[in-house]
């Protein structure tokens, strides 16, 4: 890469954006270079193409940045989460919720993973058709509900379910050109359709704080981490109920971590099902390996270091299907970068969709190889060529859990059933907050053996 920008574009005007957002962005990338700058209506916008710019642009140039635009607007529904709160809130925040995260904390989900996954297959029939989205959407609910809350209701379940998809059609609605406080107040189908999601999201979670704070005790769940959390960093002085959350910010972080976690995790679990349905020899391959490591057995979080193949396979998944198909930022102030004055107000883009897909770090891009993410594969790419989770310091704190979530469900599956494709189309894809696709994914589903 040359020592400047490889492009200060022309100005892509954001009619390019009445088509699949993801697929403009990748044109824009393939098309006008590795940094493009776009005008959108009443904004400026700046795509960086290149695992070096993105770096700095996460990274080194952290500190000149907000949330983007729609994060920003999202706080009308989501409140102050790790999502949406700007620093200090946000790190401080971040503080009080690593330790649901940690190590062994994730290990101890390593069970429910595989126990949901199986409780799920076993509804399964040979040679019926399946939607692995929806499936997925369900599995991922379900994990989330227990890891979250401790919560194992099938009817609480379909409930947080309908409401959380609620908010999907939120993405549009970020850009009409109201303020923010009135945003919830619009008279717009989606509006309404949302405000009724929250509604239904904040009478369980508020629910479900009275009850504990009522009882406490660690039930081993990220809610009970929350409540008992004191910021042990606070300034001297600060009494103890200061140096913990509100009723209000553990709201906050738990509705985000359901958004989150819920939807990104089904989404690259479908994709993953996808892809080995239509690639038969990575399939069989992944089989063979979960056989040899789990006996036949169920997977729990003890195997997930052995399952390397399996991690692989997901690694890929996420490359071709990243769930955050691009990350985004605003800029907080007036800044020099590169020579170039960028203004407060700018939108920064980094696509996780255009940037692993690009052929001078993926040769034959589209193709579906998980021996890309061998160490060797790895260690000779940029570092930022693969961001699934984002970088700095708003990586995604669930990373963790999302890896082994992917991991252990896939082997679950692929040990017990064969995934055959429905039909030869490729899922259309609906760039929203997530990348999820737009209609059904049909697989077929055969037990092996």
């Amino acid at each position: 890469m040359p020592a400047g920008p490889g492009f200060w574009g022309p100005l892509v005007r954001g009619e390019a954006f009445k088509l699949n957002a993801a697929r403009a962005l990748e044109r824009n990338a393939r098309e006008f270079g590795d940094l493009v700058y776009l005008r959108i209506p009443g904004r400026d916008l700046l795509q960086f193409n290149h695992p070096e710019l993105v770096q700095e642009m996460l990274v080194r140039d952290a500190r000149h940045h907000h949330r983007n635009i729609v994060m920003q607007r999202a706080k009308a529904i989501l409140g102050e989460g790790l999502l949406t709160s700007e620093e200090p809130l946000h790190m401080r925040q971040r503080r009080l919720a690593q330790p649901a995260f940690h190590r062994q904390r994730i290990a101890a989900y390593g069970d429910v993973i595989a126990r949901f996954t199986t409780e799920l297959t076993a509804g399964w029939k040979h040679g019926e058709v399946r939607d692995a989205h929806e499936d997925m959407l369900l599995l991922a609910l379900r994990i989330v509900g227990k890891t979250l809350f401790d919560l194992d209701v099938e009817r609480d379940v379909r409930r947080i379910s309908d409401a959380v998809d609620s908010f999907m059609g939120f993405l549009p609605l970020a850009f009409l050109p109201f303020p923010e406080k009135w945003m919830l107040s619009l008279p717009l189908p989606a509006m309404k359709k949302i405000r009724r999601g929250r509604a239904e999201l904040d009478g369980l979670i508020y629910g479900m704080i009275r009850e504990r704070r009522a009882e406490p005790g660690d039930r081993g769940d990220l809610l009970s981490m929350l409540l008992a959390a004191v910021d042990d960093e606070a300034e001297a002085g600060v009494a103890e109920k200061d140096r913990r959350m509100s009723d209000e910010q553990v709201r906050d972080e738990c509705l985000t971590a359901m958004l989150a976690g819920h939807e990104t995790g089904a989404n690259a679990m479908g994709f993953a099902l996808w892809l080995l349905a239509r690639h038969p020899e990575v399939q069989d391959a992944l089989a063979e390996d979960c056989r040899r490591v789990l006996g036949g057995g169920a997977p729990s979080a003890a195997d997930y270091g052995a399952l390397q193949f399996a991690e692989r396979v997901f690694a890929e998944s996420m490359r071709l299907y990243p769930p955050v198909w691009v990350t985004a930022r605003t800029a907080a102030e007036e800044y020099e970068y590169r020579g170039i004055r960028i203004k407060k107000g700018t939108v920064l883009a980094a696509p996780q969709f255009a940037i692993h897909r690009d052929a001078r770090f993926y040769p034959e891009p589209l193709r579906f190889d998980p021996e890309r993410f061998t160490d060797e594969a790895k260690g000779a790419r940029p570092r930022m060529a693969y961001f699934p989770f984002g970088a700095g310091n708003r990586q995604c704190i669930g990373e963790g859990l999302a890896w082994m979530e992917g991991v252990l469900a896939l082997a679950a599956i692929v040990q017990e059933w064969r995934l055959v494709p429905a039909d030869e189309s490729e899922p259309e894809l609906a760039p929203e907050v997530t990348l999820r696709p737009k209609a059904p994914v049909r697989v077929q589903v055969e037990r092996r053996g």
